[in-house]
């Protein structure tokens, strides 16, 4: 399969006025690497047609092991203040890949590492104190794809197509399926495979991965999204999770898991068995602390550009016409289970009921 190339100049468009919603006279930092410059490029010149201004940070692998590996280290720790006061400027950031090879950094001390992320932790915390409109749209190389389940070429055209989606219709899918869910008393899910589960949510809230930054998203503290979108999800009542789940994929330590059966009750999950990945599972649950074995999220895909499960969780979460629930921490969208890991489940073709009433059957999305 050959390696296409995006037309960068159209999905830039829709990032910047649709997702990002940028306005006349707003400063947008833009970053990313050298290796990614055609996506930034792109980027700007949608900044600037949309009347605002872009500003360009842009890095190399060779820079950045330079600098971890000969900066010394209370230099590397030292922030940055100019950063902290241009902040104050600045309307939105859109961000992509740094380097092409993380792992290159592999051999960088971990006294190093740390030094380096208390700096850009500070600017972080300025970002998000200020209320930064941010977005993040990852660049795959074959480095971080090496390990997964297709080829490079595979993965690189099923992401560009995945971003590359009218966001209007995406929107509103999402917006029908978290109503239907957030007033929902009890959710069923049943698979061919012997699934048959249900949980309640009790009034947490549904949240909305849609790919836009709206004003009632601003406003309501929701200023940050991660390319490609689509997905509804919440948090359950822990102790309502209730039944059998066969999960057709996941993906853990670099190896995928299949046909994975958990027995849930209140909440909590057993082995029963795998077709493949048992040591998986068992040497996750072995290193992972707190709530652990505990059902943790619900979550519907929305995206029509993703047709397949890779292992790369950034679009295996958005698959349209799949649903996964995950094992561990929720705590940071509504709920109440505090663990050290959060791991995605999948199902393909579920049927999932909201009271009784379909909202997809056998993998087709019932939104009417």
């Amino acid at each position: 399969m050959s390696h296409d190339t995006p037309d960068f100049r159209r999905i830039a468009d829709k990032i910047v006025n649709t997702c990002m919603n940028i306005r006349p006279g707003e400063v947008v930092q833009l970053g990313g690497g050298v290796h990614n410059f055609s996506l930034l490029a792109a980027l700007a010149a949608a900044v600037r047609r949309a009347g605002a201004f872009p500003e360009l940070n842009v890095t190399s692998d060779e820079l950045q092991m330079e600098l971890m590996t000969t900066v010394p280290i209370e230099h590397l720790r030292t922030v940055p203040p100019h950063r902290l006061r241009w902040l104050e400027d600045v309307d939105a950031m859109i961000v992509t890949d740094s380097v092409a090879d993380p792992y290159r950094a592999a051999d960088v001390s971990e006294e190093r590492r740390r030094a380096a992320h208390a700096a850009a932790e500070a600017v972080e915390r300025k970002i998000f104190e200020r209320g930064v409109r941010w977005a993040y749209v990852a660049w795959p190389t074959p480095a971080t794809t090496k390990n997964l389940l297709v080829s490079f070429e595979e993965l690189w055209n099923m992401y560009w197509r995945a971003v590359d989606i009218e966001y209007s219709r995406l929107a509103a899918d999402a917006a029908l399926a978290a109503a239907r869910l957030q007033d929902a008393d009890e959710v069923r899910i049943v698979t061919e495979k012997g699934t048959d589960l249900t949980f309640r949510i009790g009034g947490r809230p549904v949240l909305v991965d849609d790919g836009v930054i709206s004003d009632d998203d601003v406003a309501h503290g929701d200023a940050a999204l991660t390319l490609p979108a689509g997905k509804v999800f919440v948090a359950p009542l822990e102790e309502s999770v209730q039944g059998r789940a066969v999960f057709d994929f996941a993906f853990r330590n670099e190896r995928p898991v299949y046909d994975l059966t958990l027995d849930i009750k209140d909440g909590r999950a057993r082995l029963v068995g795998a077709r493949e990945g048992v040591r998986e599972y068992r040497q996750t649950m072995d290193f992972a602390e707190g709530e652990k074995d505990r059902i943790g999220e619900f979550a519907v895909g929305l995206n029509p550009g993703v047709d397949r499960f890779t292992g790369y969780a950034l679009t295996d979460e958005k698959r349209r016409g799949t649903v996964h629930l995950a094992l561990g921490d929720n705590r940071l969208f509504g709920g109440d289970n505090p663990a050290t890991m959060h791991w995605d489940l999948f199902m393909e073709k579920p049927t999932v009921l909201v009271d009784g009433r379909p909202l997809m059957e056998a993998g087709e999305l019932r939104l009417d």
